[in-house]
C-alpha cells in the first residue's frame, strides 16, 4: 500500500498567558509543541528532534462560579510535513461539591468499534463482548494516494473548529468536526484474562465523511449542577477495503464491489455488504474521578456497582459517581436521549432506533495494546492535576495513571448501522457549590501537562520502527510486540 501525506494544515498558534485563566472563558487554537520545546529548554532538554513537529489543539475554558471546564481537542499534527489526523477529545472539570470535597474529572473518547455478534453465543446483545468479532477503528487521516492499480478516492482528512459561544455567562456551545477521515480496522480480542490484538494484519480500511464533536455546557447555580451534553455525529461510510479477503482485495463503495484493478466483482454495495453481514458501531469512552482525601464508587440508579471491573447494563439509566459518604459528585446519563438518529444514505430516510449501553471491563478494553497510543496521553494527565491542584496529585496517581484504571469505561452500541450516519447526545452532571471565581489552572499546567501528553503521542507514532514496505503506515511486523510505554513519574514535590 502505497501511502502519502497532505501538506500540512495551517493553523495561527494563540499563546496562552496565565491570567488567561483567570477569565470567564477563552478559545484558543495552540500550537502545543511550542510548549513542549520552551519546557524542554527550560530544563535542558535538547529538542533537536522536535523542531519541526507541531501538535495543533483547539482549547476551550470556561469558569464560572467556581466551576472549571478545560476541553483540548486535537486539530492535526505534523511531522517532517507529514500530517496526521487523530480524533483525540478529553474534557476535565474542577469543582468544590456541595460538602466541600475537591473534585476533578475527566471524560475521554477511546474510539469507534465495529463489530459483529457470534450468534447465541453472544455474552452481551448488539454491545461487543470477548464473544464477538471486534475490530477497533482508529481514524489517523491518512490520505491514500495509491491502492494497486486502482484509483482512490482523493480523501483527505480535514478538522474544522466549531467555535465557543454563549447566550449568557451560564450557557456555552462549542466543539470540532472532522471530515473524511481515513481509518483502520484491526482485530482486537477484549478478553480480560488476555486483552490482544492482531497487530501483524490491519482487517480492512475504511473511509468516512465525517466524525464531530458538539458540546453544549449549562451551568445552573440554583440547583448546583453543571449538565454537559456532547453530540455524536459519526458521518457514513464512502468505501470500505476488505484487506485480508483472498484472493484479492476487495473495494467495495456505494456502486458495487471491485478488485484493486477496477473491475466489477459485484453489485452488492458497502452498505448492503455490512447489513447483510450483520454490522454494528460502537463508541468506546472512558469516565475517570478523582476526590481530595476521599474515595469515589460508581453506582447505577438502581444502587449497582460498576467498579471493580464490573459489566453492567446501564441502557435508558446512568452511573452516578458517589464519594465515602454517598454524596453524589457525578453523573454519567445515557437515559436523557435514549436513542439514536439514523440517516439512510441510500433511501433517504432516516429513523429512530434505542441505543445500548453497558459498562465494560477495563483491563479487557483500557488495557488492551491496540489502545497504546490513548494510554500513552492519559498516563500525563496526573502532571496535570499536580498544577490544577497538587492535594489531588497522590489520588491521581493512581486514579488517572490508564484507562485501565479508569473510574469506569462504557460502551454505547448503535444495533442498527449499515455505513450511515448516526447522531446521538449522552449527558455529564457535575454537583457542585458555586462560589466566587477562581482561576485554578495556570500557564504551568498548559507548558507540562497536556503539551507533555500530545508530545508523548506523537512521539510514540513517529519514533516507532518502520513498517516493511508491504504493511500499512502504523502496523507491526507479523509477531512483533507494541512498543513499550513511558510515562513521566510527576513531580516531586
Amino acid at each position: 500500500m502505497l501511502v502519502t501525506f497532505a501538506p500540512k494544515n495551517t493553523y495561527a498558534a494563540t499563546s496562552l498567558q496565565g491570567n488567561d485563566f483567570q477569565s470567564q472563558s477563552f478559545s484558543k487554537t495552540v500550537d502545543y509543541y511550542d510548549y513542549v520545546r520552551a519546557y524542554a529548554v527550560a530544563n535542558n532538554i535538547n529538542v533537536t528532534a522536535i523542531q519541526n513537529q507541531h501538535a495543533y489543539i483547539y482549547t476551550t475554558y470556561i469558569n464560572v462560579g467556581g466551576f472549571q471546564l478545560f476541553y483540548a481537542g486535537l486539530l492535526n499534527a505534523t511531522h517532517n510535513n507529514m500530517n496526521v489526523t487523530i480524533p483525540i477529545q478529553t474534557v476535565f472539570e474542577h469543582f468544590r461539591t456541595p460538602q466541600g470535597k475537591d473534585a476533578i474529572t475527566a471524560s475521554s473518547f477511546l474510539s469507534l468499534v465495529a463489530f459483529t455478534e457470534n450468534g447465541t453465543s453472544t455474552i452481551f446483545p448488539n454491545s461487543p463482548d470477548r464473544s464477538d468479532t471486534v475490530f477497533a477503528s482508529f481514524s489517523l487521516g491518512y490520505p491514500l494516494s495509491a491502492f494497486g492499480t486502482h484509483p482512490v478516492p482523493t480523501y483527505v482528512a480535514n478538522s474544522q473548529i466549531i467555535p465557543l459561544a454563549s447566550t449568557d455567562s451560564n450557557h456555552w456551545t462549542w466543539g470540532l468536526n472532522y471530515t473524511n477521515l481515513n481509518a483502520i480496522w484491526w482485530r482486537m480480542y477484549p478478553d480480560p484474562f488476555l486483552p490482544l490484538w492482531d497487530s501483524s494484519t490491519p482487517r480492512a480500511f475504511a473511509q468516512y465523511s465525517q466524525l464531530s464533536f458538539n458540546y453544549a455546557l449549562a451551568i445552573d447555580p440554583s440547583a448546583k449542577t453543571a449538565t454537559l451534553t456532547t453530540s455524536y455525529t459519526v458521518g457514513r461510510m464512502t468505501d470500505l477495503y476488505l484487506l485480508t479477503t483472498t484472493p484479492r482485495v476487495l473495494h467495495l463503495n456505494s456502486t458495487g464491489t471491485y478488485d484493486l484493478t477496477g473491475v466489477s466483482r459485484g453489485s452488492q454495495t458497502i452498505y448492503q455488504y455490512l447489513s447483510q453481514n450483520g454490522y454494528e458501531l460502537s463508541i468506546v469512552q472512558s469516565h475517570m474521578a478523582v476526590l481530595d482525601k476521599a474515595t469515589t464508587s460508581d453506582k447505577t440508579d438502581t444502587g449497582s456497582s460498576v467498579d471493580n471491573n464490573t459489566e453492567t447494563d446501564v441502557t435508558h439509566t446512568g452511573v452516578n459517581t458517589v464519594a465515602t459518604d454517598n454524596e453524589k459528585v457525578f453523573r454519567t446519563n445515557f437515559g436523557v436521549k435514549s436513542s439514536y438518529q439514523l440517516y439512510n444514505y441510500t433511501s433517504g430516510n432516516q429513523a429512530n432506533y434505542n441505543v445500548t449501553t453497558r459498562t465494560a471491563n477495563r483491563p479487557a478494553w483500557g488495557g488492551n495494546p491496540v489502545y497504546g497510543v490513548q494510554n500513552v496521553f492519559m498516563g500525563f494527565l496526573p502532571i496535570f492535576v499536580y498544577h490544577v491542584d497538587p492535594a489531588l496529585f497522590q489520588a491521581a496517581r493512581a486514579g488517572m495513571a490508564s484507562f485501565r484504571v479508569a473510574s469506569y469505561l462504557y460502551i454505547i452500541s448503535y444495533p442498527a448501522w449499515s455505513g450511515y450516519k448516526i447522531v446521538n447526545d449522552p449527558q455529564y452532571e457535575a454537583f457542585y457549590e458555586p462560589s466566587n471565581n477562581v482561576g485554578l489552572l495556570t500557564a504551568l499546567f498548559i507548558a507540562v501537562a497536556v503539551a507533555a501528553g500530545i508530545g508523548g503521542v506523537f512521539a510514540f507514532l513517529f519514533k516507532r520502527r518502520r513498517p516493511p514496505a508491504t504493511t500499512i503506515v502504523g502496523t507491526t511486523t507479523p509477531g512483533q510486540s507494541p512498543s513499550p510505554w513511558v510515562r513521566p513519574s510527576g513531580p516531586s514535590q
